[in-house]
């Protein structure tokens, strides 16, 4: 009975010894840090108060196209909403190469809401949800598309905030 527990303790002591190890390794190789692990991360676009601020820190300098290529629809009913704590995004377009499609609302403290990379595997129509402050805002759609830009911009009214 002795022995037993003697091995049990040690099998315990053996698990934790592992554990901090592996734990201790990974720490040593900054993996644990997520700007490391996770994909790259805009500080400066998700930090500026402007939406031209957020357009110069991810696009640069660009000119954008005109066109009706890129169609999107912003909740039910689609010009004026009653909470904006979560408000039903879809966007569809027509562009082919897709490589950067940018969700911004001027109103909101931080402009830029969403912004992501394509591969050409990807395809729209593309659904989300997003939080609106409340007031009059526009809500832009920029697409990166054969290396032109493209921009959608849809006005609405919140009447609910969609700050914590």
């Amino acid at each position: 009975m002795i022995k037993s527990l003697v091995d049990i303790q040690r099998r315990i002591l053996i698990k934790k010894t592992l554990s901090a190890s592996t734990l201790a390794m990974v720490a040593a190789s900054s993996l644990l840090l997520p700007q490391r692990v996770l994909a790259h991360w805009p500080t400066d676009a998700f930090s500026a108060e402007t939406v031209e601020d957020v357009l110069l820190a991810l696009l640069g300098q660009a000119d954008v196209a005109q066109g009706q290529m890129l169609n999107f629809s912003v909740g039910k009913p689609a010009r004026r909403i009653v909470d904006g704590q979560s408000v039903s995004v879809e966007i569809d377009s027509e562009l082919e190469d897709i490589e950067r499609l940018i969700i911004l609302v001027d109103n909101n403290p931080f402009p830029l809401v969403m912004s992501l990379d394509f591969t050409p595997e990807v395809l729209l129509p593309l659904k989300t949800r997003i939080k609106i402050v409340d007031g009059e805002s526009q809500l832009m759609v920029v697409v990166r598309a054969g290396g032109q830009l493209y921009k959608t911009v849809h006005t609405m009214r919140v009447d609910m905030s969609g700050r914590p």
